[in-house]
């Protein structure tokens, strides 16, 4: 049974994205009536029916007061510490649990705070990239 979902993502401009959920059945089917269209949207559409490698998963995230962290990423504090925080490491406070990152041994170590605790105390937190 097809089914669509209809979302909203902020990009430069905001645009309205459907997503659609076919069986292969539907895919082919809609797929036919692509092929005899043209244009450079049919093109693409055709494009993603016959897309053979499925999307890459979305990263692991966590929501806390209203802002999304990624899972395993490092994040430098406000007095430039790092932490990270994995899934499934979630403390008292049901927020993920983070790694403090040991300048002395050039490497994460065992001391753990949960992101709440690192958030209320050390904000804001920056998400270090490669």
């Amino acid at each position: 049974m097809a089914t669509a979902q209809y979302g909203t993502r902020t990009r430069t401009v905001e645009e309205t994205v459907v997503v659609l959920t076919l069986t292969e059945d539907e895919a082919d089917a809609l797929e036919a009536l692509v092929l005899g269209e043209s244009g450079a949207v049919m093109e693409r559409i055709y494009r993603a029916l016959r897309q053979t490698e499925p999307p890459a998963p979305a990263a692991d995230t966590f929501e806390y007061d209203g802002v999304t962290y990624e899972l395993g990423a490092t994040y430098r504090d406000r007095v430039g510490d790092k932490f990270t925080f994995e899934a499934g490491t979630a403390g008292p406070d049901r927020t993920p649990r983070g790694r403090f990152w040991d300048s002395d041994q050039g490497k994460f170590g065992d001391l753990t705070w949960t992101l709440r605790e690192v958030v209320s105390s050390w904000a804001p937190l920056t998400k270090v990239t490669p």
